[in-house]
């Protein structure tokens, strides 16, 4: 174990003095270069595969144009080498539904994790994920960092260092005392000495609770520490290692990166490269949301995996969140690179496949919104990078290409499995994206459909965005002439021909038979004679964490006899107050 993995592991234990000891001591890795072992591809038969993803990465890179700022020359040089995917989306916009989806290949109609809410271990126990499928197969598989949103070491036959979002700050040092949480003030302070630091570093108040005995996730700022201290960094330094060692079998290498996800923190030179007063923020319309429905509002509005826009206007912190999460990208971005250039050095560099992809966007007041977990562009639209092996290219394909066909991250499993010829499952959700791979502009029929919860879906095509919530309100955008969405055209009937289209791709077999709004809760009722599910009050509703049905008889009697009263009625229904 090299020193710097070590420490990985002495950081979780609670003594927050013994890690800065350690810390101060600095540290020394071992050049992959001077391993032991000289590595050799002789014996493998088949290509490897390294496998990037990130974490809340929307479209603002270099490649795609997302934000003129950015800097990311290590996602733009990839993409130069391979195929990027313009118009990919991810098949659930939170971390949970994205990744149990793009693991197992199945949509959450099939693993049933729709939101952050379910687990894939719980909902789907026997579960069959990439990595396993590829070691059935002959492959040696190796990660680190964020892959599952869970036990990511399931997975695979080795695992390098998980990943920790709080560090620099270690456990015992982001706790907060009563008397922290009591104080009157506008934000709960809090102070941690050996980093010289006052949380949150916003100096905001929150929005998803005050209770809570942590400092909060929303936040942004400098934390001015070297960038071996984050764990990024660790799990960057892992994979570079294991590309310096020799693999008798074909392998796959997957590097889970934390960053742009929040707290939007990254080491201090990362933010120098986005003075806030300089950063051009996104663009909005301040009534974006007057011609969408009460629940798409709530969508927008309630401050679920993030904190509230009008707070973030309010304190003054939409440049420094911006230019934040700009500084995460880069971060990462660096790290990517330290990868691809070990790969490039290595034995296996003509002999790997390379996938990258980040598991959904993110929001930064676009819609009175951040984080993800929307219908909305910037909540699925997501970077997607394929590059086949050099030694093993599909027919027809050429480097830096680019497709516009509108394809989803379910896509991805079995375009790995063809990519490498191997038995693929029949089960699977997505369509290979190998002819996309060999012609860009080939025939592509398919869409790409993402689930925001139970009975909430948006349907992307190359030109349509629509959106059908679980209470029955819908939105139609045309991307062709409206690319931020801003005009809600449902209500026109010169488009009721595109909206029967689209609404055709939303799954029907998905084991439910009303999905129901009743003032600030969601019911869910199974078509299999089961009790209902209750999620509410508020943003409990959308985000389905606990069914309280036991706790509100009274709603569930009155959801049940209305159901009971308008035996016709459709799947999708808002039962008046």
């Amino acid at each position: 174990m090299t020193n710097r993995n070590a420490l990985f592991h002495l950081l979780h234990f609670r003594s927050a003095a013994i890690a800065a000891a350690v810390l101060s001591l600095g540290f020394a890795i071992q050049p992959a270069s001077a391993a032991p072992d000289k590595p050799s591809v002789a014996s493998q038969s088949k290509p490897n595969v390294l496998y990037i993803t990130f974490d809340d990465m929307n479209d603002w890179v270099g490649c795609l144009g997302g934000h003129p700022q950015i800097q990311t020359p290590n996602i733009d040089r990839l993409a130069e080498r391979g195929i990027l995917f313009t118009q990919a989306h991810c098949a659930v916009p939170v971390c949970s539904g994205s990744r149990a989806a793009n693991w197992t290949g199945l949509s959450p109609v099939h693993n049933g994790v729709y939101g952050n809410g379910q687990r894939i271990e719980n909902t789907l126990p026997n579960a069959v994920y990439l990595p396993r499928d590829l070691e059935a197969q002959g492959y040696y598989t190796m990660g680190t960092g964020k892959l599952l949103h869970g036990k990511s070491e399931v997975m695979f036959n080795e695992y390098g260092p998980g990943y920790n979002k709080w560090w620099p700050i270690l456990d015992d040092e982001r706790k907060i005392s009563k008397a922290e949480i009591e104080a009157d003030g506008p934000y709960v302070k809090h102070e941690i000495p050996r980093l010289g630091i006052t949380m949150p570093l916003n100096q905001m108040p929150r929005d998803r609770g005050r209770g809570s005995d942590a400092i909060d996730s929303f936040d942004w700022g400098v934390i001015d520490r070297p960038e071996s201290e984050w764990t990024d960094t660790l799990c960057a330094d892992w994979a570079v290692e294991k590309l310096g060692e020799s693999h008798d079998k074909p392998f796959l290498l997957a590097v889970g990166f934390y960053r742009p996800h929040q707290p939007l923190w990254a080491p201090k030179k990362y933010h120098d490269l986005y003075p806030p007063e300089s950063i051009t923020l996104p663009t909005v319309l301040d009534t974006d949301l007057d011609d969408v429905s009460k629940i798409a509002q709530d969508f927008g509005r309630y401050a679920l995996t993030s904190g509230a826009h009008e707070t973030v206007v309010k304190h003054g912190q939409w440049r420094n969140a911006v230019s934040s999460y700009m500084a995460c990208i880069s971060f990462v971005d660096a790290q990517l690179g330290k990868v691809l250039d070990a790969l490039d050095g290595s034995p296996y560099a003509d002999n790997t496949m390379i996938v990258l992809w980040s598991d959904h966007g993110w929001q930064l007041g676009e819609k009175e919104h951040w984080g993800k977990f929307t219908a909305w562009e910037r909540s699925t639209r997501v970077p997607l990078v394929m590059v086949p092996p050099v030694n093993d290219r599909p027919k027809g394909f050429k480097p830096n290409t680019r497709s516009n066909k509108t394809v989803s991250l379910l896509d991805v499993y079995p375009t790995i499995i063809d990519t490498l010829r191997l038995d693929k499952r029949a089960d699977l959700d997505g369509h290979s994206l190998v002819s996309l791979i060999q012609n860009p502009k080939t025939k592509w029929p398919h869409m790409a459909v993402s689930a925001i919860g139970r009975g909430t879906h948006t349907v992307r095509n190359a030109r349509w965005r629509y959106i059908r919530y679980f209470d029955g309100s819908q939105e139609l955008y045309d991307h062709k002439n409206d690319p931020n969405e801003w005009n809600n055209l449902i209500g026109d009937p010169e488009h009721a021909s595109i909206v029967r289209r689209l609404a055709k791709q939303i799954p029907t077999d998905d084991g439910y038979k009303h999905f129901v709004r009743y003032g600030d809760y969601k019911a869910v009722i199974p078509d299999d004679g089961t009790p209902l599910m209750l999620y509410g009050p508020k943003v409990e509703m959308i985000s389905e964490g606990k069914n309280v049905a036991k706790n509100n008889p009274k709603i569930v009697q009155s959801i049940e006899s209305y159901l009971a009263d308008n035996a016709s009625i459709g799947k999708y229904v808002t039962i008046p107050q």
